[in-house]
């Protein structure tokens, strides 16, 4: 029997996930590690994804992660000097310390494949491939634009060429494999859904850290470009679990009776993938100097969707000056 559960926003997320892990979790070991995990894949229905920011102390969010991963993600890149520096433990899972191989960066706005189509003597091995870079944020903003109500929106991120077999056609090792197999944008009336697929989802280290964030983060900045409102967002875990170290911390937040979910409705002004690109490459530019240069110097977006997203990657690095943001709860979490 497949679980399916429905909630407002990440917080009940997180609380309703503790307690369902706590009554069905069946223990399993896995790479020599003990975990408790649903024997069964779960549907997950979040009503108002703006609703993203974790605010039960219990958890210890760190709220600068998410941000941050949201900019090496929408830039395409995987370089672990910019992820690194606001996470170290994510060069654990880097295979050379320099990039990290299953980054979801370049596979969304640069995933390289084969453009012959397969009965351009597929089965052959001839040398007339013609490879191709694909933005695939690129491609959901033309197809909807073709399609109002396109049920082919989808980004694809498992890559069967890059994530299965070394060059000696050997079962690739590496200690980045992607969890997320897809996104499918869906319209609905006005409302823009985002449908996320999943092989497998720690609750603490990917889903309630960023995962979840980052896919909604894409879905409300989508929802602009598209013109249209935030919908619903289903996030679909075939394995979701937690890990035996986390033990104290799931009773501890199965155990919360006091909590709500906030989401903040930002003032639009991105219309258009261009529009999002020009402000993202002066955001990625900014953090840049902030990070590299200690660099004081605070710019402002018109826009306050980016405005926030600018504040706090500025407010990690220049801990001394204070900012406001147009969303209140990150004036608690950002301190």
């Amino acid at each position: 029997m497949m679980y399916s559960r429905e909630f407002t926003g990440i917080n009940s997320f997180l609380v309703g996930m503790a307690r369902l892990l706590l009554e069905e979790g069946v223990e399993r070991s896995t790479r020599g590690y003990k975990c408790m995990e649903l024997d069964q894949p779960i549907i997950i229905k979040i009503t108002d994804p703006r609703a993203r920011l974790i605010t039960l102390k219990e958890r210890k969010w760190n709220c600068v992660l998410p941000y941050a991963e949201s900019l090496w993600i929408a830039t395409g890149r995987n370089d672990m000097s910019m992820i690194g520096s606001y996470l170290k433990k994510m060069y654990d899972f880097s295979d050379d310390n320099i990039s990290m191989r299953a980054a979801y960066g370049p596979r969304l706005r640069y995933f390289r494949g084969v453009a012959n189509d397969y009965e351009n003597k597929f089965n052959s091995k001839s040398s007339g491939e013609s490879v191709i870079t694909v933005d695939q944020f690129s491609f959901i903003e033309k197809i909807f634009q073709k399609d109002p109500f396109t049920r082919q929106a989808v980004i694809s991120i498992t890559d069967p060429a890059k994530d299965f077999f070394s060059e000696q056609n050997q079962l690739k090792k590496t200690k980045d494999f992607p969890c997320t197999n897809n996104l499918q944008f869906i319209k609905r009336k006005n409302s823009l859904d985002l449908v996320t697929h999943m092989r497998s989802n720690d609750l603490f280290w990917g889903a309630s850290a960023v995962n979840i964030f980052n896919f909604t983060f894409i879905q409300e900045y989508f929802a602009s470009i598209l013109g249209l409102e935030v919908g619903n967002y289903y996030h679909i875990v075939n394995n979701l679990h937690y890990y035996e170290d986390f033990q104290d911390k799931v009773n501890l937040i199965a155990n919360i009776a006091d909590f709500k979910d906030e989401g903040y409705v930002y003032k639009r002004t991105v219309d258009s993938l261009n529009v999002f690109d020009k402000n993202l490459l002066i955001l990625e530019e900014l953090e840049e100097h902030w990070r590299t240069k200690k660099d004081t110097v605070l710019t402002h977006f018109e826009d306050e969707f980016f405005d926030d997203w600018a504040k706090v990657l500025y407010s990690f690095h220049n801990k001394t000056l204070p900012v406001t943001f147009s969303n209140p709860l990150l004036n608690e979490l950002c301190k």
